[in-house]
This record gives C-alpha cells, structure tokens and sequence, in this order.
C-alpha cells in the first residue's frame, strides 16, 4: 500500500559531458572524449552535492544548478526548495566565495521543487505549486531568481518542456500552463477528459501515479507531447497532443515513457516500457521478466509499428462534431438526410474508413447510418449514404496496417428532412 517515488534521473550536457542525477541522490559526469569511454562507467561529482531533486545546466553561463538540494554539501540533510549553483565553468566548485561567482537561494513557494528547464535565456524552476525565474546577471549575485507565477506548480519532474524560448508544462492540479516572460493558462479542449472522469469516455489521470508522465517535443509538427497514465493505469498509456503552432489539442492511446525529439538523428526517438518484458541488449546477467523492459522507437518513420516481434497499424482518427438542419432560429426541430459524400483526400495510402454517426436526441448514443461504415480508396467517386437523424457528425479513421491519410474538404449532399 505504500507509493515509493519513481527512480528519475535528470540529464544534461556541460560543452561534451553528461551530466546525470537522480533524483534524492547523487549526480555523475561522463566524459565521451576519454580513452575507453564506452567502456566506463559514469563517476560521482567530487565536491558536489549528494543529495538533489535534479540538475540543470545553465547554457549561457555554464554553471551547474543543483535543485532541491542539501544546504550544507554532504549533510545527507537534504532542502527541497534549496538551490545551489558551482562555480562558472566547475563542476565541482560549490563554495561561495569573493572571487567565484558559486552561490544559494531558497524559494519559498510549495512544499518542494518539482522539476526545472533551461530556456535559453533563462531557467525556469518550478515548485508543486508555483513558477520561478532564474537569469543569470552577473557579479556580485551571479543569478536574479524571482516568482513569476502561483498556483500553476508542475505536476512531475519530467512533465515540462522548453520550445523556442517559451516553457510549456502539465499543471500538479490539472491543465496546461506556458511561460513567455509571464505565466499563462492554456485554453484546452480536451482538459475534463484528461483529468478528470466527470462525464462518461472521460478517461482522467491517475494522480497517484503522476511522477512518471512524461513531456516530448517534435519540431517537425509543432507538437507537445504529454505521455500519461490514465485512472486506473499505473504505467503511461495515454498521450495528450498540443500543436502550439495551429493551437489545436489532440488525444490518444499511445504509450511512451520517454520521448526525445529530432536532433542528433533524422527521427525523434522514444521509448515503450514492458513491465513483464526482458531486455535482450545489451546483455544483462540476471535479469528476469520481473523488471520489465523498453522497447526504442523511431517515431514519424512509415505507416506502422514495427517492432522485433510484431508490425501493428498505428490506429488514427478525426471526428467532428454535431451538425444539424436549422431554420427561422429553430434547433433541433428538423431531421437531416445526407443521401451521399464525395471523399475528398489530399494524401491516401491504402484504405479509410468514413462513418456518419447518427442520433435524434442530445442523451442518445449516436450509432452508424445503416449503410455505413463506408471504406474509402483512392478509386472511389463517390458513397450513396442513406444517413437520416436530428444530428450527425463525421468520422474518418484507420485502423489497419499500411495506412495513412490527410483529409481535406467534406464534400455531401445535405438536405432538410421531416419533422418526426
């Protein structure tokens, strides 16, 4: 019955070292330009602090910033709304002194912090319950931290990301939050089915299980991605999609633990966690199916999921919402008929599938006309439909290996029906 923290590690880059901490513990640097680097082992920071929430380097200065850390180095007592920042251009400088530039601050607001992200210009470090700043400006105080927002706290270490100089994050009570030089709450469409099981095909998020969401970027669709564990899961299963560039919000089924976006390589890469799962490599003695296992995707690569042991259709769709037949400023009182639609797509791999969801009253359950689902290639004209209720919407998906598609007009013969 108890809930033990996720072992979290943070990673950083100081120039060509990695820089890696976890989370309560210890941070490591490797060096991939020494001899035999591949055959060693990352080492523990000497003079560094041995207990932090996380790490973050600071790119324009070059400071190693210390979260959640022990105001006294190697105390083991650990402050987590404690900051401490090395020496520029030391990894293992920690004492404030009159010709250093290290230093400390405490925050104030929240109970701990709960992740920070280098924007460029600045950091933004943020608590369970507030948004901080943190520029460099120099001698003699080296960094200016102030509050920049409250009641907007992160809601896991991971769950943050920085785009373009503006930081987008998953608030610790629910919705979206970004910081472009102030604090703002992002209007989402798709919020009470993420948090929340109000209304039914509400999915929620498991609360207790937040530490693991994680934040991805992709730069080749301006998206945001946040991958999830829905109520009931403990591991992600869910992903909530916001393309900051069209301002739309998107939801799915899709699960990764990791997600890391198009840089050193030509895909973004992410990862897919087992829990019954054997890693096959590298080869680890001693491991059994108990501690699971992740499988490495390259992600915006073909139509399918391939992996060692299967290939699966990456299922997709778009729906839209209710259309009716108004007149004189009625709603509501006249049937629709749409007696056929012409496909109009502007790419299509292999099949769609359209379907035309009917019902006569808000409380129904909306159900296919009875001539539907229709299927949908490249050869086909036109889909006599039949379609008749008080409201109707469209449906396109696929849901078999070797499709794709992009949509462009809905083309159809609407008319106003009777009255009963």
């Amino acid at each position: 019955t108890v809930i033990l923290e996720p072992g979290n590690w943070s990673l950083d880059n100081f120039g060509q070292i990695l820089i890696g901490t976890v989370r309560n513990n210890k941070s490591f640097s490797w060096d991939p330009s020494a001899s035999n680097a591949l055959g060693t082992r990352a080492a523990v920071i000497s003079g560094a602090p041995t207990k932090s929430v996380m790490t973050l380097v600071s790119d324009r200065d070059r400071h190693l910033i210390h979260l959640g850390t022990e105001p006294t180095i190697a105390s083991g007592t650990q402050d987590k709304m404690f900051i401490r920042f090395s020496d520029q251009e030391s990894l293992t400088d920690y004492a404030p002194t009159s010709i250093n530039t290290a230093g400390t601050f405490r925050i104030d607001n929240g109970a701990k912090i709960v992740g920070g992200v280098n924007a460029g210009s600045y950091n933004l470090i943020l608590t369970d319950t507030a948004a901080y700043s943190m520029r460099f400006i120099g001698p003699p105080f080296t960094f200016g931290i102030e509050q920049a927002g409250a009641n907007c706290g992160l809601i896991s270490q991971h769950g943050v990301v920085a785009v373009n100089g503006v930081v987008y994050w998953m608030g610790q009570a629910g919705g979206f939050y970004l910081y472009d030089g102030t604090v703002k709450k992002i209007p989402c469409s798709v919020e009470d089915f993420v948090f929340t099981t109000i209304d039914d095909g509400d999915l929620g998020l498991n609360f207790d299980a937040s530490d693991v969401i994680f934040a991805g970027y992709n730069s080749l669709f301006g998206e945001i991605n946040w991958f999830y564990p829905k109520a009931g899961s403990t591991q992600i299963d869910r992903v909530v999609t916001f393309n900051y560039l069209e301002n739309v919000w998107s939801i799915g089924s899709l699960a990764r633990t990791t997600y890391y976006d198009k840089t050193v390589y030509d895909n973004p890469y992410a990862t897919d966690f087992v829990e019954t799962g054997v890693p096959t490599f590298p080869v680890i003695q001693g491991v059994t199916n108990i501690n699971g296992a992740s499988t490495l995707y390259a992600h915006e690569k073909g139509n399918n999921q391939v992996n060692t042991s299967a290939i699966t259709a990456i299922v997709g769709s778009i729906q839209s919402g209710d259309f009716e037949v108004k007149e004189a400023g009625t709603t509501g009182e006249f049937f629709i008929k749409v007696r056929r639609f012409i496909p109009d797509f502007r790419a299509l791999t292999g099949n769609a599938k359209v379907t035309i969801n009917l019902k006569d009253f808000p409380s129904d359950t909306e159900a296919s006309s009875s001539l539907g689902p229709f299927t949908v290639s490249n050869s086909t004209q036109k889909i006599d439909t039949r379609a008749r209720g008080r409201a109707a919407n469209l449906k396109i998906e696929n849901i078999t290996t070797n499709e794709s598609w992009r949509y462009g007009t809905f083309k159809a013969d609407v008319q106003q029906d009777g009255r009963r």
